[in-house]
């Protein structure tokens, strides 16, 4: 396990709080694998009441069925992480106008959402790291 959790979901904010892991989606059979891979990883680290994955495409469960999957486990906070490497339309567009719509049907709950994970410096490592299995 490359992280660790230090914090309990009641250490951080005394809220119960859920992820979702939000991608695209495909037709192509077993494309939702790394989305997949990414929330079971998390929800081993802990921490958060749970940890859900989500397609806005072609695949399921949709983004508004782990959204229900969350609120049933009465949860105060709700972070969606763009699965995403290029801020695209679904990124600008997308995703903002379903959390504009999930907060007026869930005024109670704190919807928010993450830099999409191609924004994120780590990146860089791990395309250097791939590269370096090659050379």
């Amino acid at each position: 396990m490359l992280i660790k959790n230090t914090l309990t979901t009641v250490e951080r904010f005394h809220v119960k709080i859920a992820v979702i892991i939000l991608g695209h989606g495909s037709r192509c059979k077993g494309a939702d694998t790394a989305v997949k891979r990414i929330a079971t990883e998390i929800e081993k680290i802990g921490g958060y009441t749970t940890v859900q994955y989500a397609f806005l495409q072609y695949m399921q469960p949709t983004a508004d069925e782990a959204l229900e999957r969350c609120i049933q486990q009465k949860v105060g906070k709700i972070v969606i992480v763009p699965f995403f490497l290029q801020p695209g339309t679904h990124v600008r567009k997308g995703i903002p106008d379903f959390v504009i719509q999930a907060r007026k049907h869930y005024p109670n709950v704190d919807i928010v959402v993450t830099k999409s994970i191609g924004s994120h410096l780590l990146l860089a490592k791990i395309v250097f790291d791939l590269v370096n299995e090659k050379v």
